[in-house]
């Protein structure tokens, strides 16, 4: 190889890393589930690919990722406008997401179940859509 085609070669390299990365934080990436609590929809280890670009208009049953503490998955289970219940009372989950933030009828709230429990997740917690791929493990 000459000079510059070695030249050329880092460039494309260069231009390939940095698309990679610009795709990963801003539109795709791929999560490890950390624990089997949402069987049989996902088991430990399997992996899901997170659209980020998809982060409201969901449907019931739907996967998604969201930000508390940590990195979280769950499975919609109730949409803007359901009703929940909570002990004896009973709340109309809101078509806003009611942060301080916005107030904007796009950024909806939702009631994700996480197995063991479940989670009111507003859209600035939404990281995106979750897609199980076939089970891939370590």
């Amino acid at each position: 190889m000459t000079g510059k085609n070695v030249l050329k070669f880092l460039l494309v390299l260069a231009i390939a890393a940095v698309m990679m990365l610009a795709i990963r934080t801003y539109a795709f990436t791929i999560y490890t589930v950390n624990d089997s609590s949402l069987k049989p929809e996902l088991e430990e280890h399997n992996r899901v690919l997170v659209n980020k670009l998809s982060r409201n208009n969901f449907v019931k049953g739907d996967l998604l990722v969201f930000h508390s503490d940590a990195d979280y998955i769950g499975k919609v289970t109730s949409l803007p406008g359901d009703t929940i219940v909570i002990g004896r009372d009973r709340y109309i989950l809101p078509n806003t997401c009611g942060c301080k933030n916005c107030q904007c009828v796009e950024h909806n709230c939702y009631v994700v179940d996480m197995g063991k429990k479940k989670h009111v997740v507003t859209y600035h917690d939404i990281i995106g859509k979750a897609y199980r791929l076939f089970p891939l493990t370590h």
